[in-house]
């Protein structure tokens, strides 16, 4: 249960070994004007990442909101905000020892010999945030930025994921044209 928490929150967008193993994607409504939005609010998530991980999502989400000149309120936002995750497990069977010898002798002992094969399962865990803002007014979505990414035992370098996929999601936000 523990990792498992852990892992959830990493899922944050979370990966093992860091950046390159992220996989991010980023929409929005092409004919949203961005430039009228200047405030958030929440809404709440309905699916939210457990224990810690919970604040930890909204407080980078604050943070990449800010620095983009947006303002959290109270009441009467521009846009609502809100984010999900989910975790998954993938299983993965590995087998190792395989091998032909030559066998010497007579009879049995004669002809190719088989080795043994040991089997291990791998079982790695996978996090999906994804993050939506949608007008206030008109309860349209306006933006979904979605990452991936494998997550680690290790609370560190799942923070270290959560800010790395942030930084990528944020990175084109809002969108500057109009189309």
């Amino acid at each position: 249960m523990k990792n498992r928490i852990l892992a959830i929150g990493a899922l944050l967008l979370s990966m093992c070994s860091g950046a390159l193993a992220q996989k991010t994607n980023v929409d929005w409504d092409r004919k949203a004007d961005f430039s009228i939005y200047h405030t958030y609010a929440w809404q709440k998530s309905p699916n939210p990442a457990p224990g810690l991980w919970d604040q930890r999502v909204i407080d980078g989400i604050d943070q990449q909101l800010a620095a983009k000149g947006f303002t959290k309120v109270d009441s009467n936002p521009d846009v609502w905000v809100m984010y999900s995750n989910t975790l998954s497990e993938q299983k993965q069977l590995v087998g190792t020892g395989y091998g032909f010898g030559p066998g010497w002798g007579w009879g049995w002992g004669w002809g190719p010999q088989i080795s043994t094969v040991d089997y291990n399962t791998n079982i790695t865990t996978n996090g999906t945030l994804v993050i939506e803002v949608a007008d206030a007014k008109s309860h349209q979505l306006q933006w979904r930025g979605s990452a991936t990414a494998t997550l680690s035992d290790n609370s560190e370098k799942n923070l270290k994921t959560l800010k790395s996929a942030l930084d990528k999601l944020f990175k084109p936000f809002p969108p500057k044209e109009k189309n």
